[in-house]
This record gives structure tokens, sequence and C-alpha cells, in this order.
């Protein structure tokens, strides 16, 4: 004797909207490996570039130290101290989307994929990359970098702790670790403004709304890059870490596109009010904000910063259909790699003595700037190295989580 079945419309609907989700997460995860392998591969040939010829292969010289790689370096910790601080915010806040400990692992690990990236392209970067390890050996507090360094460091360790205690239930050292991981995630955006805050003698980094651009955009940078793991990795993820409600889902892509949209428009607002005091006070004209504005990097502060990695964001976020929001959280991020540039290269090509250039003839000796494509093709490796790191870790996340649940 056969039993009637008991299908219904609502599970039919939920049976092919799973089915679409594994379709669409197998055709992501072609696509993320084999841009994945792209990078890897062209990134692999800068790295040996660079450590076979050294610097001479840079666009950067004796004038213009800064680069490229610095953006990235600065781009990597915003990504890293925001994608915590809202991860960690939404779940001690217990907001939707952000309240499970899976959903905050996965902030976890895009915060470490974020920083370590960022630590190899900053090592990279130096003439002495044997001598790196001195700035924690022998730091010298009053510095900047040294500051830094050992922040970004203790922070790492309070990361990894806090991954570590989301698998063991009702920890009681969760939360404080979390406190104390929010408040390092938003110091260490704002030590990056201060870094160049403090150069007294430059006057175009020397403005006390440099730390909060860097905080805005860091949270900017954080909420975009999680909508966009959400979004593409989020099928991958569910079944790595566990289902979750789709209503939860839902709420937390939303929430992240709010806070996207809010942190931009206040980014663009410090933005403003920095650039305008220069542009309407006659007693303080800026070589550097006419040299960004309307000299030969006006592409990257008009067209790539302001119109690609803002203007069209904010529009692709306006429209109802949330497949376009994903391009858009992309495009905030590469937007703000030309507003790192818009910040650096500005305040290096103005020479601050009179003559110097003329005084002195070299290659090096010049200040101007243009990225090579060493350079650029040590950027794709750095992407490529965080695209690992988080997959591995969300891979490894998935694991231990269902190790637990099978001791459980």
């Amino acid at each position: 004797m056969t039993t009637p079945s008991t299908t219904t419309p609502s599970t039919v609907s939920g049976k092919r909207q799973r089915h679409n989700n594994e379709i669409r997460s197998a055709s992501w995860s072609v696509i993320l490996w084999v841009i994945w392998a792209i990078l890897l591969a062209a990134g692999a040939i800068g790295v040996v570039q660079r450590l076979t010829e050294g610097h001479s292969a840079a666009g950067y010289g004796s004038y213009v130290p800064w680069g490229l790689w610095i953006a990235l370096y600065f781009l990597g910790v915003g990504i890293a101290g925001g994608s915590f601080f809202i991860g960690a915010a939404g779940y001690l806040l217990g907001m939707p989307g952000l309240r499970r400990t899976a959903a905050l692992r996965s902030s976890i690990v895009l915060s470490l994929a974020a920083l370590l990236p960022a630590f190899f392209i900053i090592w990279l970067d130096l003439g002495r990359m044997d001598r790196l390890y001195k700035v924690l050996t022998s730091p010298t507090f009053t510095s900047m970098m040294s500051f830094n360094a050992w922040m970004y460091n203790i922070f790492f360790v309070v990361a990894v702790l806090c991954w570590l205690l989301s698998f063991k239930e009702e920890s009681v050292w969760l939360k404080p670790l979390l406190c104390l991981g929010c408040l390092m995630s938003l110091l260490f955006p704002s030590q990056s403004g201060v870094f160049f805050e403090a150069v007294a003698t430059n006057e175009y980094w020397n403005s006390p709304l440099l730390s909060m651009l860097f905080l805005a955009s860091a949270i900017a940078l954080g909420a975009a890059v999680l909508l966009l793991a959400r979004t593409i990795v989020g099928p991958a993820e569910k079944e790595t870490v566990g289902a979750e409600d789709p209503a939860e889902h839902t709420a937390s892509v939303g929430g992240l596109r709010t806070i996207t949209i809010t942190a931009l428009i206040v980014y663009l607002v410090f933005e403003f009010a920095e650039i305008s005091i220069s542009l309407w006070n006659p007693g303080r004209h800026s070589p550097a904000v006419d040299f960004l504005l309307f000299g030969p990097y006006w592409p990257v502060f008009w067209i790539f910063h302001l119109v690609l990695g803002a203007v069209v964001p904010l529009v692709l976020f306006s429209l109802p259909h949330r497949g376009a929001w994903p391009l858009a959280a992309l495009l905030v991020a590469l937007g703000f790699i030309s507003s790192r540039m818009g910040i650096l290269i500005p305040g290096e090509v103005i020479g601050q003595i009179p003559g110097l250039q003329q005084a002195f003839q070299d290659d090096r000796l010049t200040y101007s700037y243009h990225a090579t494509s060493m350079e650029y093709l040590v950027g794709m490796f750095a992407v490529a190295v965080g695209m690992a790191i988080f997959y591995i870790g969300m891979q490894l996340s998935g694991a231990v989580a269902r190790r637990r649940e099978q001791k459980a």
C-alpha cells in the first residue's frame, strides 16, 4: 500500500531554490578558481622580478619612495579593520545575519585574509627585507611605524584567539576579546591617517581629517568586501559551516549594503571638507591639491575614485535588483585604491625644497611616479594570496565546526 505524496508547492519551491543555489555556487566556484589561477600565475612573475631585480623595475625613486604597494597595504589594513569590526559588532549586538558564530568566523577569516597580504606587500617594499624583524625586536614607540607594527601583530593574535574561542559554547572570554578586537580594529585604520598627519612639514598630509578619512574608508571597505564574500561565496559558505536561514542571509546583505552606502557618503563629505578648504581659502593654496584635481592625476581622482568608485556604486546600490550589489561592492573596493593613491602621490610629487630636482640629475631623482607592470603584478599576487587564505580559513572553519558537532 502506497501513501499519498505530501509534496507541497512550498516544498517544491524550496528544492528548486536550493538547486538553483547549487548551480550558481558551482558557476561562481569555477569563475573564482580561474581568476585566482590567473592572478597567481601573473603575480608570481612580478614577485620573481622583485626578488631578482630589486627595486630597479619599480616606478618609485628617492623623491617619491611610496607608490602602489603602499596604497595596497593601507587598503588591506582598512579591509581587515572594517570587516572585523562589523563582524564582531554584529555578533555582539545580535544583528540579523551576523549573530551566528559561523558569520563571526567568516568575518575574522576575511580580516586575516586582508591583513596577511598587506604584511607581505609591505615586506616586498622594504629595501632590506631581511631586517623586517627589527621593528619588533628593536622598536621605537615614538615612531608611527613601530607603533603600528606592534598593534597589527597584537590584533592578529586577538583575532586568532577570537576565531578559536568561537567554537566553544558560551565561552566567557570571547566577548571581552571581541570588544578588545573592535577597539583595535578602529584604532589601526585611524592610525594609518595619523601616520601621514604626523608629517608636519608636508602641508598636504598635515590635516586632522586624514585619520577620519581612513576610518570611514575602513568601515566602507569592510562592509563592501563582506557583502561581496557573502553574495558570491555565500552558498559555498553555507555548505561549509552549516545552514543559514534565507531571511538571515537577506538581512545581512541588506545591512552590509546600508553600512557601505553610509560610510561611503561620510567619506565623501570628509573629503569634500578637506579639499574645499584648499580651493576656497586664498591663504591656503595647495599645489598638491591642484596636482590631484587638475594635473596629471586628475583621472585617478575624478574617474577612478569619484565616478567609478563612488557615484556608480551608489547608483547600483540603489537598484532593487540584488545582482548589481556585488558589482557595486567591488567598485567601492577598487575605488579606494585610487583614493589611497590620491593621498600618497600628490603629497610626494610636490617638492618641499625648491631647486632640489635641478641640483642632482638621475632617473630616480624626479618628482613623478607611475606604477610599473612589476608593481601591478605583485599586487595581483597579493590578491591571490588573500583569496587563498580566505578559502583555506573557511574550509578549516567548516571542518572544525563539523567535528565539534559530531562530538556533541
